[in-house]
């Protein structure tokens, strides 16, 4: 059975029981902090375990896809070496939401397998929670499973938690024996599950009866059922195989591979290498695609380890140029139809594993030199220095599990306390602009407000002005506000921030709205920076207004994202996905993805096709359309959001369309002028523009004008002219400073000669030990004098500022064969220093340190020479 043919079965099964099929969430899950990846089928529906939130539907049935590669769930290191450990998975899974439990789950679970996927019973063996002693009963009496096929386990086993805190339960799982023929031990009566090469679990049903939070444990308020069912590890239960890497879901992956490197799968040498490189495609591929790119820090380094663990892997299997981004293609084979939002992204995935194998490429090889150097100058030693794989990871790119993984294959065991150590070291403490959040028990009373009141009806597309009731007044430590019925206020989202204005009260008195949010889905709270007036009231109705000209301003600027958007795509690609945006009354912010700077050329282009667009008057047009019909007319979703059946979609002209829920002006002529003034870089393959439009464009340009008006002033030329005047005096004022530098020189090289007047023997050698009179930055002209004319001698030539020494080693032009790196490893240990240097120079500092020791050491040295 195909495995597309096993998800479909799996969710028509479950259709037919009365199960709602929603779509899979984000690998990116954008509301749940604790989390780095969508890592379970049951993280989207974490609040309706928890009672937070209630479902329309209380029986749903998914297709999620999974990342395992960091935090608590980790299977990166055993990824490749085993026949069923995953980055990426899709988990298959059924929920109940306070609707059925055990005997429901349990019999759905045997139904499915046994009858719709004809596994043949004695095939199957199922474990149950020790105290579980109900669920061991309904798989015997219910369903007829032998009681000797019933194993009872304890917590580690049979205790499901979805992380350090969350919902948590006992579970059963069912576990698929692929036959003696994979025994890996004799058979073990007691408990037969140890053998893992022979027995695999392929699905988890677990009874959510719990949630841990950092006060303890509680009940929660309805019994739920949880499932999950490895699509991977069916697929190959079904297709007889024992390796998941052997089923349809990875085989045209590893053809391609074949193609490329030239080496056969069947090569045992080079099948781990493939199995890893086809499971990391798979998950880079799929995280960059749902908005995720690589960087230096959380998800973002997660997704560059993985990039460069398959890099590696490719380089074991001789592939020296970039191939990555060459299988994309075919991960999108199999997963494409299941999931068209990222296939409609793959250019981007491509792009982005291009430019990043390009980026490590250039210091893979020096990285694996330096590794092999040291094991050449350590061949005794059992432990990898930990200074020596922070080098590598620092210097080189490497992550610490791909240098743990070089180490592991000499026999070798990485000093990961050291490399930690020098982690910390290095790390700057950024500190981040805080905003409003509130707390977790904040939290849970505000999504009980939202079950009992309902949502927020927002009336702000149509009317800036309304009476609405209140229906809850907010107060925390650090914040206050108010919930209404209605409101016109825009709550910040989708990059816009939110509305400010003012209350009425019934004695004309106004209270200042500071900023409007959604704490919780369709909840909108209006914050406000005074303390609450006893004059409001829970019950009665107030006038809300919305500040018109701040609307005005950031609704032209939010329009004019979307015009920016398409004329980005239409110039430089459709590699070119949103990844951040931000949109107010000054301003607009848009981050996008794209491998390169925009160059100022391709910025103008950008620029007209832009002011085009607003000349022409598009008309903006507002609809509510089925998310299937949107993606069809070729409306843009935002890069890794969900969206719901029916969704907000916002079409200018023929010009732009994209899903959107903000606020638009009705004509494109509305948004006046468009001018970019900043595009930079925010983080690699990804470029930042800021851009401001209409009364901001005005005064920007206008401000201008009067400084050029100010040049032509000043020159007594107009335009044009007054510019290359002024291009003119810059040119000339370069050449003079370079004249005067050349003079300072000329002096200089004068006083070289009495700078080196006195040396002393060290060993065969002339020593200069040299206090120079110049800055620090001079040390290489001077070093450069002293070559040149001791061509024979030593230079220790040092600074002393405050409790800093700097210093600078040289050796004469005839010495280049002296090597002053290897003198100071000598040292190293004995002085504190740092810098860095090749051969015959070296160029340091040495804090709180005095020069007399680092010379008398380094002396102690060259005389062994």
């Amino acid at each position: 059975m195909k495995s597309s043919e096993i998800r479909d079965r799996f969710s028509q099964f479950f259709i037919k029981h009365g199960h709602l099929k929603v779509e899979s969430s984000s690998l990116i899950p954008h509301d749940d902090p604790t989390l780095l990846f969508a890592n379970a089928g049951m993280n989207q529906f974490k609040d309706y375990f928890t009672g937070k939130s209630h479902p329309k539907d209380k029986r749903a049935v998914t297709v999620q896809k999974c990342v395992r590669a960091g935090g608590k769930h980790n299977d990166l290191d055993n990824v490749g070496f085993t026949a069923r450990h995953h980055t990426f998975f899709e988990m298959l899974g059924n929920f109940s939401f306070g609707d059925y439990f055990k005997k429901e789950a349990i019999h759905y679970a045997w139904k499915l397998l046994t009858e719709e996927f004809k596994i043949p019973k004695e095939k199957l063996l199922v474990t149950v929670h020790e105290s579980d002693q109900e669920a061991a009963d309904i798989w015997h009496n219910q369903e007829g499973v032998p009681r000797e096929r019933i194993l009872y386990k304890g917590d580690k086993d049979n205790f499901w938690e979805m992380g350090e805190f969350g919902p948590c339960g006992p579970c059963s799982e069912i576990f698929y024996d692929h036959g003696e023929n994979y025994s890996s031990m004799p058979f073990n009566k007691a408990d037969p599950l140890v053998d893992e090469k022979r027995f695999v679990e392929i699905w988890n049903l677990v009874f959510m009866q719990y949630e841990k939070n950092p006060q303890g444990t509680i009940k929660l308020p309805k019994p739920s059922v949880d499932t999950g069912a490895g699509l991977e590890r069916i697929a190959a239960a079904l297709q007889g195989v024992h390796w998941n890497y052997d089923s349809d879901l990875f085989q045209s992956i590893i053809k391609e591979l074949e193609k490329i490197s030239g080496q056969k799968y069947s090569n045992p040498k080079a099948a781990s290498s493939m199995r890893v490189i086809a499971d990391h495609i798979r998950s880079s591929t799929m995280i960059i695609t749902d908005g995720c790119l690589p960087s230096n820090e959380g998800r973002g380094y997660v997704l560059r380890r993985i990039i460069r663990r398959a890099i590696r892997f490719g380089n074991e299997l001789g592939i020296k140029e970039n191939f990555l981004s060459h299988l994309v293609p075919s991960v999108f084979q199999e997963l494409g139809s299941e999931y068209p939002q990222n296939k409609a992204n793959a250019s981007l995935a491509e792009n982005t594993l291009q430019g990043e194998e390009n980026k490590f490429r250039e210091t893979l090889q020096l990285g694996v030199k330096t590794f092999q150097e040291y094991l050449q100058k350590n061949q005794s030693t059992k432990i990898f220095d930990g200074e020596v794989a922070f080098k590598l990871y620092d210097t080189f790119g490497f992550p610490l599990d791909l240098t743990e993984l070089m180490a592991k294959e000499k026999n070798l065991e990485v000093d990961v306390l050291t490399f930690n150590k020098k982690m910390s070291e290095q790390k700057l403490k950024s500190k981040k602009s805080s905003q409003f959040k509130p707390a977790a028990d904040d939290l849970k009373n505000l999504h009980a407000i939202k079950e009992k009141l309902g949502e927020t009806k927002f009336t702000g597309h149509t009317e800036l002005l309304s009476k609405s009731k209140v229906l809850h007044i907010y107060q925390s430590e650090t914040s206050c506000g108010f919930i209404f019925d209605t409101t016109p206020f825009y709550a910040e989202s989708g990059g816009q921030v939110g509305d400010r204005g003012t209350i009425t009260l019934k004695s004309g008195k106004k209270i200042s709205i500071i900023d409007t949010i959604k704490p919780v889905d369709g909840l909108f709270l209006h914050l406000t920076d005074s303390p609450i007036d006893s004059e409001i009231k829970v019950g009665d109705s107030y006038e809300l207004e919305v500040d018109q000209k701040l609307r005005s301003l950031t609704t032209k600027n939010h329009s004019a994202t979307h015009l920016l958007q398409a004329a980005l795509i239409k110039v430089l690609g459709p590699h070119v996905k949103q990844s951040g945006s931000l949109v107010n009354e000054e301003r607009l912010r848009f981050d996008f993805t794209h491998p390169q700077a925009v160059t100022e050329d391709q910025q103008r282009q950008i620029e007209d096709l832009v002011n085009e667009a607003v000349a022409k008057s598009l008309p903006v047009k507002t609809e509510l359309l089925k998310k299937d019909e949107a993606l069809n007319r070729g409306a843009m979703a935002l890069f890794g959001e969900k969206y719901g059946d029916v969704v907000r979609v916002i079409t200018m002209g023929d010009f732009s369309v994209e899903f959107c829920g903000g606020t638009h002006v009705n004509s494109t002529s509305d948004i006046g002028p468009f001018k970019i003034f900043i595009e930079t870089s925010l983080a690699q393959g990804v470029r930042r523009i800021e851009a401001i439009t209409n009364e901001t464009a005005w005064n920007y340009l206008r401000k201008r004008s009067d400084w050029l008006k100010n040049i032509e002033q000043l020159f007594s030329l107009p335009g044009e002219q007054s510019v290359t005047k002024a291009n003119e005096l810059v040119l000339e004022l370069k050449k003079k400073e370079k004249h005067i530098q050349g003079l300072e020189e000329k002096i200089k090289v004068g006083e070289v000669e009495n700078l080196f007047s006195t040396s002393q023997k060290v060993g065969k050698y002339n020593f200069f030990e040299i206090e120079s009179p110049y800055e620090v930055k001079e040390f290489r002209f001077l070093s450069d004098q002293f070559a040149n004319r001791h061509k024979e001698d030593l230079l220790f030539l040092f600074k002393k500022e405050d409790e800093r020494l700097s210093f600078f080693l040289r050796s004469g032009l005839n010495l280049s064969a002296f090597d002053w790196k290897k003198v100071l490893e000598l040292i190293q240990g004995k002085v504190v220093f740092k810098g860095g240097g090749k051969g015959a120079s070296f160029q340091g500092t040495s804090a709180g340190q005095d020069q007399t020791l680092l010379i008398k050491l380094i002396k102690e040295e060259i005389s062994k020479l």
